[in-house]
């Protein structure tokens, strides 16, 4: 009952979306096979993310987290722009 109120740390399958990305672009080959699978694995963390993920209290505060950030750096973005 916990685990559904809290929700998970991290989303599911984001390990499998950096393993993905580290292919895909790290690696790379005149085949593009590494590309290929890459992304492929990519694809499947995304899937396993929006599919399995327990959203929960600290989701919810990382994504509230993340808004504040992303708003601090807007306003600090255009308090340094000159006219």
């Amino acid at each position: 009952m916990f685990k559904e109120l809290l929700g998970d740390y991290e989303p599911r399958g984001r390990i499998i979306q950096g393993v993905g990305r580290f292919i895909a672009l790290g690696l790379d080959d005149p085949f593009h096979i590494t590309t290929i699978t890459g992304f492929t694995l990519y694809g499947i963390g995304k899937y396993i993310e929006k599919k399995r993920t327990n959203y929960g209290i600290r989701m919810a505060k990382m994504d509230i987290e993340n808004i504040r950030k992303n708003l601090r750096e807007i306003t600090l973005d255009i308090s340094t722009i000159r006219f």
